[in-house]
């Protein structure tokens, strides 16, 4: 509940433009929460099967089991097997040899995606100062069990670039 529904636009969309699909390539023309975003590389390193995010398995009393939260699935192939594997083979890329070359780890494989965005001041429109640097991935890539995203909004006008900035919060959370 309260939970903004995603904003994805369809080319019989009223406001879809020429250049709307490589603005969405990139990031751009596309509303989504980071849980969202969150929830869909982690069906990305779950075989393709999107589940309900929950934050907790189960409240107790006393030591005593009140209430059990179980997986609700939501779709159990979000696309092709072959997809799939090209989605999953690039996103290891991003980290091997991609924007998050500096995230690579000697003991794990990650995989993920970096993201930069310019901010818009509501109606004042952009400003060179106003940036989200983003990371989300998840880990090991070859066996995923863990997954993260990391959004940093703020103000720079020297470094705010997805890898530099939240990449090693990330490389923070995930090493031990």
């Amino acid at each position: 509940k309260g939970e903004g529904a995603p904003d994805i636009k369809y080319t019989d969309s009223e406001l879809w433009s020429g250049v709307s699909l490589p603005w969405m390539a990139i990031g751009y023309e596309v509303r989504m929460t980071p849980l969202q975003i969150l929830a869909f590389y982690n069906a990305i390193a779950n075989d393709g099967k999107v589940v309900k995010p929950i934050f907790v398995e189960e409240t107790r009393a006393h030591g005593k089991v009140v209430k059990q939260y179980n997986t609700e699935v939501l779709n159990n192939h979000i696309c092709s097997r072959e997809t799939l594997a090209q989605i999953r083979s690039m996103l290891e890329g991003v980290v091997e040899s991609g924007t998050a070359r500096n995230l690579a780890s000697s003991n794990y494989k990650i995989a993920g995606k970096t993201g930069t965005a310019q901010l818009a001041l509501n109606k004042e429109g952009y400003t060179d100062a106003l940036y989200m640097a983003s990371f989300v991935g998840y880990f090991p890539a070859d066996n995923p069990k863990y997954s993260c995203i990391v959004v940093v909004n703020a103000k720079s006008k020297q470094i705010y670039y997805g890898n530099l900035v939240a990449g090693p919060i990330f490389r923070e959370i995930t090493d031990p």
